[in-house]
């Protein structure tokens, strides 16, 4: 058996990288922005606690947030979609941990709260 290498094997395989890498630049590029977040605690007794999330350098489209609370099991308390999602605010919430995952494009998502979760806390009587 014979394998002879053809001039247009190098550049087809130089096509295939270059197309690849533009591709998955152009896919990373869809899935930046930048999310902060804030919890800010409950009056005592009451479900007021709020979780602010700012967005830096969104990208254009629809944006999913999903708020769960992390109590020994994981249940989603809240979602919201916005196509302007500059601040985005969680109101009535519980003291509790929770985290959010926030879905755009066509294959993008974040995880906000990691490990540790946001914490919602209640506030000191005395504060």
């Amino acid at each position: 058996m014979e394998v002879r290498c053809s001039p247009y094997n190098s550049l087809l395989f130089l096509g295939t990288a270059v197309l690849l890498i533009f591709c998955s630049q152009l896919a990373s590029a869809q899935c930046k922005a930048d999310f902060t977040y804030q919890a800010l605690s409950s009056e005592k007794g009451l479900h007021s606690g709020k979780i602010e999330v700012s967005v830096s350098n969104p990208a254009p489209g629809t944006y999913n947030f999903k708020v769960f609370e992390m109590n020994g099991t994981i249940r989603m308390v809240e979602s919201k979609k916005t196509s302007s999602p500059d601040k985005v605010t969680f109101e009535g919430l519980k003291p509790a941990t929770y985290f959010i995952k926030v879905e755009w494009g066509d294959t993008c998502s974040k995880t906000l709260g990691g490990f540790d979760g946001i914490i919602v806390t209640e506030k000191d009587q005395g504060r």
